[in-house]
């Protein structure tokens, strides 16, 4: 009987650990969707030298002027995407910038929480800061449009210590 118990107890700490490490870093379902069309062009945008400047003009927003400086950047990217979007949230999912919200985009908007509503429990968003590899996708039909959008997320930093999450997204 204790011998029993025993191998239980083993079998149910061995499938926590495997259980752990497979949520640990990407999925090879995650790996091969972004080679997929529907993400491949997303991802080519989202190089990591453009995660790291969008990372950098995030830290960087101290007032108006170093907000439009991460706004327009954001600008810049969606118009490289046919009805594209681009989403930038802080760790907690406070969205700073949301190229589809147009002029509601504001240094004062982002300070009153007022651009969109929270995203921390967007699913491209969480696995991004959840995943080791930083990286989230999702198919769905978007709340602000009403379309079907693929999104394609990345943590801008390291794990449990980025800036936010960058989300680009096309209907």
């Amino acid at each position: 009987m204790k011998m029993q118990k025993m191998s239980l107890l083993s079998l149910v700490a061995a499938l926590l650990l495997v259980s752990f490490n497979a949520m640990a870093a990407c999925g090879d379902q995650v790996l091969t969707k972004l080679t997929a069309p529907a993400y491949a062009n997303l991802n080519a945008l989202l190089t990591p030298a453009q995660v790291t400047k969008f990372k950098n003009k995030l830290n960087g927003v101290t007032g108006a002027p170093t907000y439009n400086s991460l706004l327009n950047e954001a600008n810049t990217v969606a118009a490289l995407i046919a009805n594209g979007r681009v989403l930038i949230t802080l760790p907690d999912g406070t969205v700073v910038v949301d190229t589809s919200k147009g002029a509601n985009n504001t240094y004062a908007n982002f300070q009153a929480k007022t651009i969109n509503e929270n995203h921390n429990s967007r699913i491209a968003i969480l696995d991004a800061q959840l995943w080791a590899c930083g990286v989230g996708l999702e198919t769905k039909t978007s709340t602000s449009t009403g379309d079907v959008e693929v999104y394609l997320a990345k943590r801008l930093g390291a794990y449990l210590n980025s800036a936010g999450t960058v989300r680009l997204s096309h209907k």
